[in-house]
């Protein structure tokens, strides 16, 4: 090839590549910051200042250093918005002959963005486009040398970023969002667009969003309509700041919900998926993972909502919740209804942990039914809970409640195995943070008979119950020494009507490890004069005699004083 030729070759190839590269050198792009910097404000509403810009004709772009947008004044002054780096995507061949800015896209990086909701539940990224929706459809701004589109731009994207949400008043525990990465298509003020949010939660979370929304409501732009699908794994809503360390709820979540907001109320429905739940202060992980399925409604304007199921499921079983929710100073209070009929028990064992349920000694509920009705009002840190429970025909496997009892078991020398069985248990039961009391107990179980009573557990778990236990039904408890209390008290209220024949029953320690004892010394204290005038011959009948022999222990009189 001639010399001449590879020469010209070689200058075809270059002047273009030169001519690109000098092309910054005759457009000045810090010409274009006001006019951008003003249609920019005018659309948010928000005052917007662009650093140094420079032209990059390889890529397309303008990149302005820094980019900064203002906070509501209502919010305070730290900046709403802020970014290193700003790249505008542009026409360029309009740009160098016309001097026209046509804006293709919108690329962010890492930018640092501060969202707060006040106490009345506005945002302030409510007032964003305040009052603009009805000046974007308007011909492109004309200025000095250079004309701006309408801020209708094909791609918006923010990559790696960082979000802090705080509500106020001011709390310590501010929700931080890292890795935040933004797509939004086809934007534009007054029409729909495609959207795509992702980010990292506090710990190992990880929440995607994605649906379409707008256009923007000009008056609220938190009040925008928007249908989108939401999924969160691996959330600690502790860690995450959704739920206050105080109140006793933990797990490790995820969620898969649809969310449809028509500007004014939003509904969703979806799947929670629990893991080492804990629903109450004191409550264990459960042992397996709990499906929570539901479906709310929420006004933005009222702050308030409506839960129209919330069902609690595991294996076959589910406990429905229903209720109303209610912001306020950005802490919801409910009002919730918990219905339970005729659950069957073994469904539950997963669940009781969480709730705080325990048993003593490891011991496991087998077979029957749970029926409940509970209301819940308060917030998730300070609340009450009050109702009624119902438990038929189960067994607790673990645990021979006839052979603890102090006073009886003794007497009797009761060796039943290691089961009780419970053939109905009820109550009405009222739950604060101060503890808990159970009023109007009724249980019938075959080791103990026909129970009734009261009782309350303190806030650390110390039990304090009081009950009536009629024996003479009990099976493994009248022998040798109970017959003798049932007749002595069945003596003594037939001679006194108004006292029901009876042992007092005691129980106190932990749910864990409980103390049960019968007042036997009581008991007998109380019904000494018939002891003494009939005694001798009760113990001659019930065979109790035996136990002293009759030469060398003769049974002595009873003291004169009661």
């Amino acid at each position: 090839m001639k010399k001449s030729v590879k020469v010209g070759l070689a200058a075809a190839i270059a002047l273009p590549i030169f001519a690109a590269a000098a092309i910054p050198l005759f457009v000045n792009a810090n010409t274009f910051r006001p006019m951008i910097e003003s249609r920019i404000t005018a659309a948010l509403s928000r005052k917007v200042t662009l650093g140094t810009l420079s032209l990059s004709v390889l890529t397309g772009s303008l990149v302005a250093n820094d980019l900064t947008i203002a906070e509501d004044p209502k919010f305070g002054q730290t900046p709403f918005f802020t970014a290193k780096r700003l790249h505008i995507g542009v026409q360029i061949k309009p740009l160098i002959f016309n001097r026209q800015l046509i804006v293709r896209s919108f690329e962010v990086d890492a930018p640092q963005i501060h969202l707060i909701q006040g106490e009345d539940g506005t945002w302030n990224f409510s007032t964003l486009s305040h009052g603009a929706g009805s000046q974007n459809t308007t011909q492109p701004a004309t200025l000095p040398d250079a004309t701006l589109s309408d801020l209708s731009v094909g791609l918006i994207t923010i990559k790696d970023g960082n979000a802090e949400i705080e509500t106020l008043p001011s709390q310590t525990n501010t929700r931080t969002y890292d890795h935040l990465n933004v797509t939004l298509e086809h934007f534009s003020l007054d029409k729909a667009f495609p959207f795509t949010v992702s980010a990292s939660l506090p710990g190992d979370g990880k929440v995607r969003i994605s649906g379409t929304a707008g256009p923007i409501n000009p008056q609220d732009a938190a009040s925008t309509t928007f249908d989108a699908r939401l999924t969160i794994k691996d959330l600690d809503p502790v860690v995450a700041g959704y739920i206050d360390s105080g109140a006793g709820i933990s797990m490790i979540a995820g969620l898969d919900a649809h969310i449809v907001s028509d500007g004014m109320n939003v509904a969703s429905d979806g799947k929670i998926h629990a893991e080492h739940l804990i629903l109450l202060k004191g409550g264990k992980a459960a042992p397996h993972p709990l499906d929570v399925r539901y479906q709310i409604g929420y006004s933005l304007k009222g702050n308030r909502g409506q839960v129209s199921d919330l069902a609690l499921q595991t294996g076959a079983v589910a406990i429905h919740v229903k209720g109303t929710f209610q912001f306020a100073a950005n802490v919801p209070v409910f009002d919730l209804k918990l219905l339970a009929q005729s659950v069957p028990i073994d469904g539950l064992q997963a669940l009781m942990p969480a709730v705080g349920a325990k048993l003593p000694n490891d011991a496991v509920l087998k077979g029957g039914t749970l029926s409940a009705n509970f209301g819940i009002k308060g917030s998730a840190k300070d609340n009450v809970i009050v109702g009624s429970y119902e438990i038929k025909n189960t067994e607790l496997i673990g645990y021979n409640l006839g052979s603890k009892i102090v006073g009886i078991a003794a007497m009797g020398g009761i060796k039943t195995g290691d089961t009780t069985v419970i053939e109905i248990s009820r109550a009405d039961i009222r739950i604060s943070k101060s503890g808990s009391e159970t009023t109007n107990i009724y249980s019938v179980l075959p080791a103990l008979g026909e129970s009734t009573g009261s009782g309350t557990v303190s806030p650390s778990g110390a039990l304090d119950f009081h009950l009536i236990s009629k024996v003479t039904s009990a099976k493994g408890l009248n022998k040798v020494g109970v017959n003798i209390l049932t007749k002595l008290n069945s003596t003594s209220a037939a001679a006194k009507p108004s006292n029901a024949a009876g042992i007092p029953i005691t129980i106190t320690g932990t749910a864990e490890n409980p103390v049960i004892t019968a007042d036997v010394n009581g008991l007998m204290k109380g019904n000494a004069a018939t002891l003494r005038s009939k005694g001798t011959d009760i113990l001659n009948k019930t065979g109790l005699s035996n136990l002293f022999g009759k030469k060398k222990n003769p049974v002595q009189p009873l003291p004169q004083n009661n």
